[in-house]
């Protein structure tokens, strides 16, 4: 019941685009959520967590991503800044993505969007990302771009952040490795299950 009054609560508030694609990463998110995961994962999960937001800490005074997508095509274009959050929300929040924000403690209450025109992924805004650092994947923190490069490099911190990222990287190919076993069992579980009910019968 609380499920459906949300749902018509993001088609009264938001643009059809953008209420359609949040009430799927919601559902998905709540999937997830009920998912079995283990202690491995969910520790994994917390590291993924950890790395993103020192990584967006060392990235907060930065100023190339204000005004990188001026002039650029509809949706990268509309707002002055964001270009790369210009993309699509379910390749954004991929399965592996959601899983380490589910297990490291993001809740679909956790998922506010703007009340902005829709532009690419459904939390972009005139005014940037409208998710705290905490519940955005951990790729949001990965779009280096030429002109930011640049900027580290000026400002001395290009070979700190780049080594900060590969950091990042690794510890969430390791989730996503733990996260893709467990998913893999949990569709396999069922089909040994009865595999072995039929040897029996």
């Amino acid at each position: 019941m609380l499920i459906s009054v949300e749902r018509l609560l993001i088609k009264l508030r938001q643009p059809r685009s953008r209420a359609d694609e949040l009430i799927e990463l919601r559902r998905r998110l709540r999937d997830e959520l009920a998912a079995d995961a283990g202690d491995d994962e969910r520790t994994l999960a917390r590291e993924v967590h950890a790395r993103k937001v020192a990584v967006s800490a060392e990235l907060r005074e930065v100023t190339s991503c204000r005004s990188c997508a001026t002039g650029a095509p509809w949706p990268r274009g509309h707002y002055d800044g964001g270009d790369c959050c210009a993309g699509v929300t379910a390749d954004l929040f991929d399965d592996h993505e959601l899983g380490a924000l589910a297990h490291a403690g993001t809740r679909p209450r956790d998922l506010v969007p703007p009340r902005d025109d829709h532009a690419g992924c459904a939390f972009r805004g005139a005014h940037g990302c409208s998710l705290a650092v905490d519940h955005r994947p951990a790729r949001c923190v990965h779009y280096i771009c030429d002109t930011l490069r640049a900027e580290l490099h000026r400002r001395g911190r290009l070979d700190a952040i780049e080594a900060r990222l590969a950091e990042l990287d690794a510890e969430m190919q390791r989730f996503v490795a733990v996260h893709r076993a467990r998913r893999d069992r949990d569709v396999l579980a069922p089909i040994l299950d009865a595999i072995a009910q039929a040897r029996r019968g």
